[in-house]
């Protein structure tokens, strides 16, 4: 890897801000899969982003000019599958 991507305060920061966009999207996941069964959810900035298609999510990130590989996406599994790890 380059040592000046490394230390390149952008990309430091957008990882931190992702990581924060991913934090709060798991401390609300339990309500999003109430609220919004089987649908589609994204975390870019402000307001959560639901649709019912990943097609649909994408469009819509798009419509409100987020870019859609910054965002966290998830999937509202109204029967999530229980993992042993």
């Amino acid at each position: 890897m380059d040592e000046d991507m490394v230390n390149d305060p952008d990309i430091l920061a957008k990882l931190r801000a992702f990581r924060a966009r991913l934090d709060r999207m798991e401390s609300q996941m339990e309500q999003l899969r109430r609220n919004y069964p089987d649908q589609w959810v994204a975390l870019h900035t402000g307001d959560f982003v639901i649709a019912e298609s990943l097609d649909g999510l994408v469009e819509k990130l798009e419509e409100l000019g987020l870019p859609a590989p910054e965002a966290v996406v998830r999937f509202l599994d109204s029967n999530p599958k229980k993992m042993i790890l």
